[in-house]
């Protein structure tokens, strides 16, 4: 038991790693067991996802069950981004532009390369608003995917988790900005005064008054709602609350209250949030309708092409920009290999994809089609990096007779 307490955070860091790793193959085991309900029986899976939420209506917002996975449960996923978000920036590679210029423009590369590759292919189509689709990195399935082919590599992971935290906030901006429809912006404001309040009371909290977490609740909730009336995705509301909430919580012994928080919300979302988010949002049929028009196939070609094409060269061209304004040695040097198979491993992509899915294109066959494209070139891209990124066996010594 002392030993929980006495663990750094960089310790229990690299342990939840470890359990992510294996954690993802539930989401996994999620995708596929989607996949084949949504083919072998595709009225059973729309009915059940599509059903509305029993006394939804007194929130004067009708909730399907999968608008409650997405938009509720989905806020403790975009929580734990915010939780690291606010390491990254207090502590880690995100606290001056010296140390993270290589990933944040890799972040950057890696998601203007995609969305334009994705432009050229489908901007002719009436998906070419979907630009957005290619663009964000899942933080949770390219760690786990890093961890299982370089699990002592903690250079390589602390790159890929600073260029997906950059890429994470850029990707929720993006997300709000672009794909939030008839936005009311009374209501924005109203959930905005809400997280002010909560700020204002972290803000005395830290002057020595007792802490406590209902702030979270008491205006989490009403704030929730006021960005789901509104036309905003409100799941995004959990990067602000993770930024705010270490300031509310009470930091444990061994460790500061985002470590903490961290430490005892991963694996809720890692074996719950996350499936549950996979399994009532990647079901698609992979039938002949799926590319039945030459539209939806030019978008699933678009899609696949930009995650598993673009977003690789599109790290790799940031990396090597990056390299053009530093003096060797530099902390950040990998061999070119690595660099690019860390570009392939951040082209898997589910949480934030498919939440852009659903606001950039109607449900039916285009959508179908995206989510096709990003489960393949999601698919291609991790194993091309399991690939480049593979410590290879040493060589077995060889003994002559004399």
């Amino acid at each position: 038991m002392g030993m929980r307490h006495r663990c750094s955070p960089q310790l229990r860091r690299l342990a939840a790693a470890g359990r992510g790793a294996r954690a993802d193959l539930v989401t996994i085991a999620a995708v596929a067991a989607a996949v084949v309900w949504a083919n072998v029986s595709p009225g059973s899976y729309a009915a059940i996802w599509h059903a509305i939420v029993p006394s939804a209506h007194v929130l004067g917002h009708d909730l399907t069950l999968r608008d409650l996975v997405s938009q509720g449960l989905m806020v403790l996923f975009f929580l734990l981004v915010g939780l690291e978000i606010r390491r990254e920036i207090a502590g880690g590679d995100l606290r001056s532009w010296r140390r993270a210029s290589a990933p944040l423009l890799a972040a950057a590369f890696g998601m203007a390369v995609p969305a334009l590759l994705y432009a050229l292919i489908a901007g002719a189509t009436s998906g070419g608003g979907g630009w957005g689709i290619p663009m964000a990195t899942d933080v949770a399935f390219a760690l786990g995917a890093l961890g299982l082919v370089q699990p002592g590599s903690s250079r390589l992971r602390v790159f890929l988790l600073t260029l997906a935290v950059a890429d994470d906030i850029a990707s929720i901006a993006i997300l709000i900005l672009f794909y939030s429809q008839r936005v009311d912006v009374a209501l924005v404001g109203v959930s905005l005064a809400c997280l002010g309040a909560i700020i204002a009371l972290a803000a005395v909290r830290r002057r020595g008054e007792a802490r406590g977490m209902w702030p979270l609740v008491v205006l989490g909730i009403p704030a929730w709602w006021a960005l789901a009336r509104a036309g905003i995705e409100p799941a995004v509301l959990g990067v602000a609350i993770g930024v705010i909430a270490p300031s509310l919580a009470r930091p444990r012994s061994g460790g500061d209250a985002s470590s903490g928080l961290e430490w005892a919300l991963a694996p809720w979302v890692t074996l719950v949030v996350l499936p549950a988010f996979a399994l009532a949002n990647a079901g698609v049929p992979l039938t002949g309708s799926v590319l039945g028009s030459g539209a939806a196939a030019r978008i699933f070609l678009a899609v696949a092409l930009a995650r598993f094409v673009g977003k690789p060269l599109g790290i790799t061209v940031g990396q090597r920009v990056a390299a053009l304004g530093r003096a060797p040695p530099d902390r950040w040097s990998i061999p070119f290999r690595h660099e690019v198979g860390l570009g392939a491993v951040a082209s898997i992509g589910l949480t934030v994809p498919l939440l852009i899915i659903r606001a950039a294109l109607p449900a039916g066959p285009l959508a179908n089609a995206a989510i096709a494209g990003l489960l393949a070139g999601s698919l291609a891209g991790g194993v091309a990096g399991a690939w480049l990124l593979r410590i290879p066996r040493p060589k077995p010594s060889v003994t002559r007779d004399r």
